[in-house]
């Protein structure tokens, strides 16, 4: 009886063995498998760059696109997509100390028919108090275009103070 039991016993484990070898091909073979995705481009965003000029220490101006003229269709974006928000990002805050006043209205110039933004309206400022903007919702497929309107006021300076502001527009679909 008791080498039947052993018998018994050494076939449980080699039983056993085959059970783990065939688990462990099992689950290899599981995580071997791949996953494709495809991205599809929701917006093409088209920039201007302006040069304001000069301005003097204690002077405060404001430029619109009248003024210069690629402030108009500052930021022009082509969406896909319903519900994409605008995101705005700027690095004003480095120009806290040179500028008492350096605001940015982004305001809507054109817009697709069907959209609840109006035509002429402010969506975000940007300051060096606050030089990002969370999101504008763009509501509906089509091209959206903004102006910016710019209004600086410089501070004293030791000597002549070049700046150049950085602004990243990117696009989220919701």
């Amino acid at each position: 009886m008791m080498v039947l039991g052993k018998r018994l016993s050494g076939l449980a484990f080699i039983m056993l063995g085959f059970l783990v070898i065939s688990i462990s091909a099992y689950v290899y073979e599981q995580s071997s498998q791949t996953i494709s995705q495809n991205i599809v481009e929701i917006a093409t965003i088209t920039l201007k760059n302006s040069d304001l000029g000069n301005i003097n220490e204690g002077q405060t101006q404001t430029y619109t696109s009248s003024t210069i003229p690629n402030l108009g269709n500052a930021v022009s974006i082509a969406i896909t997509v319903e519900n994409v928000k605008l995101h705005f990002n700027s690095n004003l805050d480095e120009y806290s100390e040179a500028y008492s006043t350096y605001d940015i209205d982004i305001v809507l110039a054109e817009k697709p028919d069907g959209s609840s933004l109006e035509v002429g309206s402010t969506v975000c400022t940007l300051s060096p108090l606050s030089p990002d903007y969370s999101s504008v919702d763009l509501d509906v497929v089509g091209t959206y275009r903004f102006n910016f309107e710019i209004t600086t006021t410089a501070n004293s300076v030791d000597e002549d103070t070049p700046t150049s502001v950085t602004i990243v527009v990117s696009a989220q679909s919701s």
